[in-house]
């Protein structure tokens, strides 16, 4: 489970990276996109560049799980963080 800071503003986007690419392959394809596929995120790159992330986003792991953990354990411990750094709504990027 990880979570993204956007320094500008403080907003956070907590996501979690399952089945067999884990961790490294999810957050390449944030230093690719800058978006990794999360709408929120995407529109911030499409309004102010790739530049925006690379300047403002910060990625950190808040937990570590086992690669071969079910994905639904997976996705119930990415909503715990989710509520614990409240990141759905207008303190963070998460829309679910």
């Amino acid at each position: 489970i990880y979570v993204i800071v956007d320094k500008s503003n403080g907003k956070k986007y907590v996501g979690s990276a399952y089945g067999d690419s884990g961790i490294w392959s999810r957050w390449c394809s944030y230093a690719y996109s800058g978006h990794g596929g999360n709408d929120e995120l995407y529109a911030l790159i499409e309004k102010f560049g790739i530049e925006y992330a690379r300047k403002n986003f910060q990625l950190s792991i808040l937990e570590l799980l086992p690669m071969k953990m079910d994905d639904d354990s997976v996705i119930r411990r990415e909503s715990f963080w989710k509520d614990v750094l409240l990141t759905r709504g207008e303190f963070g990027y998460n829309k679910n």
